[in-house]
């Protein structure tokens, strides 16, 4: 009798033990609006960065791998334990400079405002990585990107060019300066917009899976005082092209809730909306959420104030005003700046993944081995009662 015991708490041990891997895909996590504090041990977060050899950047930390073109400003990202991206990969690129005259009052960018355009795939880019390093830990990796003059041989074949009204400024925009300068922080970091008046904003940027991009834009050639500068981005949700799993984009707005894809087209039917600031917060957001539930898997936020420098060294906070588009390629994405003719522009947008949706990427142990070992275990028991 000790040994037909000792078999049924040894099957009854395998159970427990095999129960905790059963796992499947439809166990997502909860939806999350806003990042939790990171709380991960430090040596498991440590960020790397290298460059591959195709002139691409890649820096990741266990969480979140990003891998921007060494053509254009254009990154993808994933979640690392997953390979190339093959469940889920999401991408962020900058597409278009633009001067638009906000005809309607509404601070806002849209189509029928254009007077210039340039596809920024026109110039060429240099794009560099680094880190950072505190005591000799790796503390930050980071990636920039900078603008340089007319890019020859024509425009970098993967990136997207949008046809719109107003005249090509290719040529008119060669001058103008952009740095895309990305962190991928260890810790959590606070950030402040911050004037000669003070602090206008705040911003916390999560450390281990959120990439914090400043972006600088100087020389701008407005046509007039009245005239607003814009840059546009294309959000892609669908870069894991074999995937089973689909993804939509979710905005997150004061008075409305809005969900897209990337093949949905409806630029003849409206013009590109407004984004809604929501209430009590300078930081706004759009999500990659999953396509038939309510998990989010990724976003892409803003801050919704830059800064201006003037010549001098004065500077002033001025609103970032968003609006987005859905355009069968992906959805258009244009922050709206005020006129800093003279002036310098900084602002802060970010892309990330929720390490809560990382349970999706776990391993399961196939169900036909968990059966096949209880099955084992069963009928090895029932031998020995028989026995017995």
């Amino acid at each position: 009798m000790n040994t037909k015991w000792k078999l049924i708490n040894l099957v009854l041990l395998m159970g427990l033990l095999i129960a905790p891997t059963i796992t499947t895909v439809d166990a997502y996590p909860s939806h999350t609006t806003m990042p939790p504090m990171t709380t991960m041990p430090m040596e498991d977060r440590m960020p790397e960065e290298h460059m591959g050899s195709d002139g691409s950047v890649w820096i990741q930390t266990d969480i979140i791998t990003v891998m921007a073109s060494g053509e254009a400003p254009m990154m993808q990202f994933w979640f690392t334990p997953d390979g190339n991206g093959t469940i889920a990969k999401f991408s962020a690129g900058y597409i278009t400079l633009i001067e638009f005259q906000d005809s309607n009052g509404d601070s806002a960018y849209q189509r029928n405002e254009v007077l210039n355009f340039a596809p920024l795939a026109a110039y060429e880019w240099t794009v560099q990585t680094g880190s950072v390093s505190d005591n000799g830990v790796v503390s930050e990796v980071w990636l920039k990107y900078t603008k340089g003059g007319i890019r020859s041989g024509g425009m970098a074949s993967d990136m997207p060019v949008l046809s719109m009204s107003g005249s090509n400024a290719v040529h008119r925009f060669e001058d103008v300066t952009i740095q895309i300068w990305a962190h991928l922080y260890l810790d959590d970091y606070q950030g402040n917009v911050t004037d000669d008046k003070g602090v206008q904003a705040s911003y916390l940027v999560a450390g281990g899976y959120e990439l914090k991009m400043d972006i600088e834009i100087g020389n701008f050639p407005f046509t007039s005082d009245s005239t607003s500068a814009a840059l546009q981005l294309m959000l892609r949700e669908n870069e894991a092209h074999h995937s089973h799993m689909r993804y939509r984009f979710e905005t997150q707005e004061h008075a409305r809730h809005m969900n897209m894809t990337s093949d949905m087209n409806w630029t003849s039917q409206y013009q590109d909306m407004r984004f809604e600031r929501q209430n009590n917060t300078h930081v706004q957001e759009i999500e990659f959420a999953q396509y038939d539930g309510d998990t989010s898997f990724g976003f892409f936020r803003w801050v919704d104030k830059a800064i201006v420098t003037l010549p001098g060294g004065a500077t002033t906070a001025v609103n970032v005003t968003a609006s987005y588009l859905p355009m069968g390629m992906g959805l258009a994405l244009t922050f709206a700046y005020p006129n800093f003719d003279n002036g310098t522009l900084l602002h802060d947008p970010s892309i990330g993944l929720y390490p809560s949706a990382l349970s999706l990427f776990e391993q399961p142990l196939p169900t036909t081995l968990i059966i096949g070992v209880v099955i084992i275990a069963v009928i090895a028991l029932a031998i020995v009662v028989k026995k017995r």
